[in-house]
């Protein structure tokens, strides 16, 4: 059962916060070397406040479709400039908007734009956007989208599903130059000795080899995309909040299980009684025809009409 969960909160799975923080890791020195930073699709803030953690001093330009999102965004940033902006993507007046918050800003800007355009009924507009944007070097962008077709699992929230094919067809919308990155999913384990204080590891990842799938796709168009580098995050699992939560889901799957099987035993049951229920009104039918055709020939008035 999939546990689909479009707004990043503190409590999410670690393994998905960290998969969702690195996207704001590579964009980290496009947003604090920037003057203005917009994040379209900004969600809670979570992981764009971690990124920024206090060390963003110009204007950040804060754009969701849901007002609580946006406040809540702003609350984690705290930061001295937030312009809040409530906006449809889709909707080309709305995305004007996002366009002169973001032009009234100064110089350097950075547009981030992550796990955003599989919402949206068209893309097309916020696409022209960001490359108007990109290609005049006004500002850098760096966007995302997932690797729907890898999963082959229907998100009831994505309005589109990406694959190699479809993004290939996006970056023909983006100016010339866009840089592409992929985002790869890591496994692996550590051994701590008792007593031993944290540690950051290094991590060796090869992009290109047979099997390397993609879990999202990104890309970076504008004057400092070239500037993005390779960079690894990993998440400490923990297993017992894992296991549990396996546990919880076998057993609401075998209650599903047993719930269908209990509403086709009540089908199989309904149409027995549905059967029933013709052959004994064929019967009624037929007394009735016989009681009145007697009291035809008695000179009686017909019983039930």
């Amino acid at each position: 059962m999939p546990d689909w969960q479009e707004r990043i909160t503190r409590e999410t799975n670690p393994a998905v916060r960290v998969e969702h923080d690195l996207r704001y890791r590579l964009a980290e020195p496009l947003i604090l070397g920037a003057r203005t930073w917009a994040d379209l699709g900004c969600g809670n803030g979570v992981a764009a406040a971690d990124v920024v953690a206090g060390g963003f001093d110009g204007r950040a330009v804060l754009v969701d479709v849901e007002q609580s999102a946006v406040d809540a965004a702003g609350a984690e940033l705290r930061t001295g400039d937030a312009v809040p902006i409530v906006a449809d993507l889709t909707d080309r007046d709305a995305l004007a908007r996002v366009r002169e918050a973001v032009l009234e800003g100064e110089a350097p800007r950075a547009i981030t734009c992550f796990e955003v355009i599989e919402h949206l009924t068209t893309f097309v507009p916020l696409v022209e956007l960001l490359s108007e944007l990109a290609e005049a070097g006004e500002a850098t962008v760096v966007l995302s989208v997932p690797n729907d077709e890898f999963w082959a699992i229907e998100n009831p929230f994505h309005q589109s599903a990406w694959g190699e094919g479809s993004f290939a067809e996006l970056r023909t919308l983006l100016p010339p130059g866009s840089v592409v990155a992929r985002q790869l999913a890591l496994q692996g384990s550590a051994v701590v000795p008792d007593g031993a204080n944290g540690a950051h590891v290094d991590v060796r990842v090869e992009p290109r080899t047979e099997g390397a799938v993609a879990t999202h796709f990104l890309a970076a168009v504008g004057p400092q995309a070239v500037e993005l580098r390779t960079h690894v995050d990993v998440a400490q699992s923990d297993l017992d909040g894992q296991r549990q939560w396996e546990r919880q889901r076998e057993a609401d799957l075998a209650h599903l299980e047993a719930l269908h099987r209990h509403i086709d035993k009540l089908q199989g049951q309904n149409d027995g009684f549905r059967s029933e229920l013709r052959a004994n009104h064929k019967e009624f039918e037929d007394w009735r025809r016989y009681i009145h055709e007697l009291e035809g020939k008695l000179g009686l008035p017909l019983s039930g009409t």
